[in-house]
């Protein structure tokens, strides 16, 4: 195995280990709302924990920086999804989560359907222009706003099913991947002193940091591992698309082998539609069993039950 590769799949095992930190924080941390951007900075500013997750993250764009200019697309994306491996050993060992039967098959369908979109093997877009990214930019900040307005995103009612957040992580995937494409574009060409005044890294530093809130905010109202799990498969299917979709400009064709995308991608859709959107109810505790004794019947009673016990009265 290569050194780019095991660098990647490292990232990727930061960036799991940054959502723990998250979710840890989350507890903590006062109710975030999108609407108030300045209360959400100043709350996870002040928390430990959260730098601490940051920081992690931090690290693994770091190490994602050398290792993505040298592995072909699909394998940088093959290694980032087997971290995927890593974020369901701590959501069980650390975070003492548990899914249902049902779950855990479409969110493994899900895994499967990214392989598979992954393995499509996309052109390298040549030279991508302004209004390119524009085009690819509006859908992605508009579809997570639709999705949090018309969605499942929170339960209505407090004695609402709690959700699993498939919405969450529909929306903030989008917008991850969107940062993804533009910081693997800027890999293409490489991380110099010129790629800070170009549009790819600062659309990155955008999509990332509108990803993660999002993100954080599930992370207060739903499970690590769902959201988690699906914000990553929704990312790494948007790459590998914005790959192609910049490329059908080039003689090539976008996908060497289209058939694996449109596969890769039903998979996808159809695990979503059919994933549990609510937690599963929890069953009612058994009524007590009561230990008082029943008096004892006289010989000669009359049948039927018991007359009731007679309270003394006080003289």
């Amino acid at each position: 195995m290569s050194v780019p590769i095991v660098l990647a799949f490292l990232s990727g095992c930061l960036y799991y280990l940054g959502f723990v930190f998250f979710k840890d924080a989350a507890d903590a941390l006062p109710p975030l709302r999108g609407t108030r951007p300045g209360h959400f900075a100043a709350s996870v500013a002040r928390n430990g924990k959260w730098l601490a997750g940051a920081a992690l993250m931090g690290g693994g764009v770091v190490i994602q920086v050398v290792a993505a200019p040298q592995l072909e697309l699909p394998v940088l994306v093959t290694a980032l999804l087997a971290g995927l491996a890593a974020l369901v050993v701590l959501s069980f060992a650390v975070r003492r989560e548990r899914v249902g039967g049902a779950e855990a098959a479409w969110l493994t369908a899900m895994a499967a359907g990214g392989l598979l979109v992954s393995w499509s093997d996309p052109a390298t877009p040549a030279d991508v222009s302004g209004a390119a990214l524009t085009l690819l930019a509006l859908p992605s900040l508009a579809l997570p706003v639709l999705l949090f307005t018309i969605g499942d995103t929170r339960p209505d009612g407090r004695h609402a099913r709690p959700l699993t957040g498939i919405a969450y992580g529909i929306g903030a995937g989008v917008l991850v991947g969107f940062a993804e494409l533009a910081f693997n574009l800027q890999a293409r060409q490489g991380f110099n002193a010129d790629a800070f005044t170009g549009p790819f890294i600062p659309l990155f530093v955008i999509g990332v940091t509108i990803g993660l809130a999002q993100l954080q905010m599930a992370l207060q109202r739903c499970r690590l591992l769902t959201v988690v799990f699906v914000a990553t498969i929704i990312a790494k299917a948007y790459l590998v698309a914005g790959f192609g979709l910049l490329s059908l400009s080039l003689p090539e064709p976008a996908f060497a082998t289209p058939i694996l995308l449109a596969a890769g991608l039903a998979l996808i859709a159809v695990a979503l539609f059919l994933i549990p959107r609510h937690e599963p109810t929890p069953r009612p505790a058994p009524a007590p069993r009561s230990t008082a004794t029943p008096r004892p019947r006289p010989a000669n009673a009359p049948p039927g039950p018991p007359p009731p016990e007679r309270t003394p009265v006080p003289r």
